[in-house]
């Protein structure tokens, strides 16, 4: 059944910033599985994470060797936290299959713009001392400058989402004006990562500008393509959101506000939580200022 409500109807925002209150925090869950990922391809042993949204998330890892770090098998180690949500950001608009439903399309367009934004943007930007891009920059010689590169490939990578929401705002409004598409823009993809920024500062206790610059430039970026570009309407026949589906988004929520609070909550003492299921060696990674929790997991 083909939706016959409009993309700035209350109810449909209301969709979609649950949408996003799901996909800001999934995005921190993507760069971690990414270094993880390379991690293991290069040799690790994935024994935990930490997920805090006020500074650089982590596979926790033991590594095989001291000079693990510089040695070239770790670039995977290193890039993966960027890499995995790059991909996931610029392919999950055109290729995902889900169902024909607004409420589907909506999380997959807040789900590519989280990726883009806060794994690729936002991340790299937020330790300027030891995040992933930063310290595999030092460790082989090159400016730290470069990771100033990052927020035009978020930058670039979001502009698929927001796209796909100017294509789906046109299915009711085929004229639709600039002021328009930047309120959409701004009301959907904005709202929700000034949100973002704000918990982050307020957990902080200030504002990380680098980082908060970062996510601006690719905002900026989506809402100058608001400005010049008119897409074509979305021309699937989409049904309407439903009981069912809002309440998957609500879980959702749940599930990631939950992974977040007991993978990266803030402690005492300006540490942060993490979660380990493995046992650390004498060469793992667990920064000075994580506070790993042991888990239990029950063996066969």
């Amino acid at each position: 059944m083909r939706s016959d409500l409009d993309l700035m109807a209350p109810p449909v925002l209301g969709i979609s910033w649950l949408a996003a209150a799901a996909a800001l925090p999934l995005a921190l869950i993507m760069a971690m599985v990414g270094q993880g990922l390379g991690a293991l391809v290069g040799g690790c042993g994935w024994i935990g994470l930490s997920l805090p949204i006020d500074r650089q998330v982590w596979a926790l890892v033991n590594q095989p060797v001291l000079n693990f770090a510089s040695e070239p098998v770790a670039a995977g180690y290193w890039l993966g936290s960027l890499v995995l949500p790059l991909a996931i950001a610029a392919t999950l608009v055109p290729l995902l299959p889900r169902a024909r439903s607004l409420t589907a399309e909506l999380a997959v367009v807040q789900m590519a713009w989280g990726a883009a934004v806060v794994a690729v943007a936002w991340l790299p930007l937020l330790d300027a001392d030891d995040g992933h891009l930063v310290r595999w920059l030092a460790l082989h010689g090159m400016p730290v400058r470069v990771t100033w590169l990052v927020p035009l490939l978020g930058a670039g990578a979001a502009l698929l989402p927001t796209l796909r929401l100017l294509a789906l705002a046109r299915r009711q409004r085929q004229h639709t004006g600039r002021g328009f598409r930047l309120l959409v823009v701004a009301a959907h993809l904005g709202l929700p990562l000034a949100i973002w920024v704000g918990m982050a500062s307020a957990i902080r206790g200030s504002l990380p500008s680098a980082a908060a610059i970062a996510v601006a430039i690719a905002l900026a970026a989506s809402l100058m393509l608001a400005w010049f570009r008119y897409p074509a309407p979305f021309v699937h026949p989409l049904s309407e959101p439903s009981a069912g589906g809002v309440f998957g988004l609500a879980l959702a929520v749940i599930v990631m506000a939950t992974i977040l609070w007991v993978g990266g909550r803030r402690l005492p003492d300006e540490k942060s939580a993490g979660v380990l299921w493995g046992q650390p060696q004498a060469f793992n990674n667990i920064r000075q200022w994580i506070e790993p929790i042991p888990v239990a997991l029950r063996r066969p």
